[in-house]
């Protein structure tokens, strides 16, 4: 019997993703056409708001749903390479050993400082990874590293995932300098550059401190009793990794050398991003530099550097491929014409209400949106120039319509089941959907009303 449910518990995202591309297709034969007029703004293309009209139809036929499939690849193929490129640097550093004595120092640690303080290091690290730089995918190859970790802990796999891709992803949702939402969203909305920061910052502190303590009180009931585990009978024996014969080895000087390169790594990515603009190519070239010089400092030689890479990418691929299908129905939608006749929709929903209503409106749309266009930065170029219009008209301000952008992309990002990223996340550290949405839903609706009364504030101050 629990076989059973183990296996219609289980269900393989690249499944998920197919089923929702199918669904696609066939809406394009039923749902009305229509499409936005567009033109090209500083190197993007920007919708012309009030310019829906009708069009005819294009219902996908079944050559072009197969076609979307390697469209979609092509699509995100630099978020892809760095996926597969980072898992390769990942590789190389546990191969060497280093990393893996560096994490048994840090279980040493736990036994004098206790392992809730770990898990809140641990937090804290993700929370401005996707706080201030704004990643997401980028993270996957590091999420089997941190589920291990809590589980050696005394913990269990949705503790290693949330206290990671689930803080990093809310980071992102909230982030004071998020690019790819915020970011964008400024530059269609004619504001300064992450203007009202000071916000977003409170935000920011508020909702990972909420995410924190949630998870801080669920990871020390499963250490007290791991039968209270909501995965609990869930095989999850392929991320465990003894770190017991480590804890009293001694690193040699080239592992401590290794340790600091791969520090440095990270801090030339951050310095990249945050003052020349790095995006996926650049990131890319240099996680790979990085992971070079770490295995020839580390001894792998030529052969082994190679095969670590190899290896730590063919790790990664599912995670890659799980994107690029991901984007696939991306292309499957626009292909049918299904994006702007539905934005128009829901667009049109607004009218009329409040300015607080309107906001909340404008959040709740990007959630539905969300479901629809995974992507921030697409989504942002696809809605904002109909959402930034529509605010002027109903009395609230560009910075507070961002801002309901923001939140509502970034809160539903780990809970629609089309976005790629959730479901690798999920896949890698070995947790049914349905668990997660177990551990997740009472968190959710506490998240959800702490953005709306950030709105309210938002509204009152009129926020600029």
């Amino acid at each position: 019997m629990e076989k059973k449910k183990k296996k219609k518990s289980s269900i393989n995202p690249f499944v998920i993703l197919f089923m929702v591309m199918l669904v696609c297709v066939v809406a394009s034969y039923f749902i009305a056409p229509g499409a936005f007029e567009r033109t090209e703004e500083n190197g993007r293309t920007i919708v012309v708001e009030g310019s829906f009209h009708e069009v005819e139809r294009t219902p996908v036929s079944i050559g072009n749903f197969f076609l979307s499939i390697p469209q979609g690849l092509t699509g995100a193929a630099s978020i892809m390479f760095l996926v597969m490129l980072v898992g390769g640097f990942v590789q190389i550093y546990l191969d060497t050993g280093a990393l893996d004595k560096g994490i048994s120092k840090i279980l040493r640690a736990s036994d004098k400082f206790g392992s809730p303080v770990v898990l809140v290091i641990i937090m804290l690290l993700f929370s401005a990874i996707g706080g201030f730089l704004g990643w997401a995918e980028q993270i996957i190859p590091f999420v089997p590293i941190i589920v291990s970790i809590c589980i050696a802990l005394g913990y269990d796999a949705i503790v290693g995932m949330a206290s990671s891709a689930f803080v990093c992803m809310m980071g992102f949702a909230v982030s004071p300098t998020n690019v790819y939402t915020v970011g964008i969203s400024h530059e269609i909305a004619e504001l300064p550059m992450f203007s009202g920061m000071w916000l977003r910052l409170i935000a920011l502190v508020v909702v990972e401190t909420v995410i924190m303590i949630y998870i801080l009180v669920y990871a020390a009931r499963v250490k007290k009793d791991p039968t209270k585990s909501i995965v609990y009978g869930i095989d999850n024996s392929s991320l465990k990794r003894d770190y017991s014969s480590l804890k009293d080895s001694r690193m040699t000087r080239n592992q401590i050398l290794v340790l600091l390169i791969f520090g440095i790594t990270f801090a030339a990515a951050i310095f990249g991003v945050l003052n020349y603009g790095w995006e996926m190519d650049q990131l890319s070239a240099v996680f790979l530099a990085g992971g070079l010089a770490g295995g020839l400092v580390g001894r792998l030689g030529v052969n082994g550097v190679t095969t670590s890479i190899i290896n730590g990418a063919r790790g990664a691929l599912d995670g890659a491929l799980v994107i690029g299908l991901a984007r696939a129905i991306q292309v499957v939608m626009t292909q049918g014409g299904l994006i702007d006749p539905i934005i128009h929709f829901l667009s049109k929903s607004l009218n009329g209400l409040s300015p607080w209503l309107a906001a909340t409106g404008i959040f709740l749309v990007t959630i539905l949106a969300d479901g629809l266009i995974p992507s921030g930065s697409g989504k942002a170029i696809a809605i904002m120039p109909i959402l930034i219009p529509l605010a002027d008209m109903i009395g609230i301000t560009r910075q507070t319509a961002t801002l309901a952008y923001q939140f509502g992309d970034g809160f539903a990002n780990m809970y629609w089941f089309t976005n790629g990223t959730l479901l690798i996340f999920l896949a890698v550290s070995k947790v049914p959907l349905r668990k997660w949405y177990k551990f997740l839903w009472p968190l959710q609706i506490v998240l959800t009303v702490i953005a709306v009364v950030f709105l309210g504030i938002a509204i009152a101050a009129n926020y600029q």
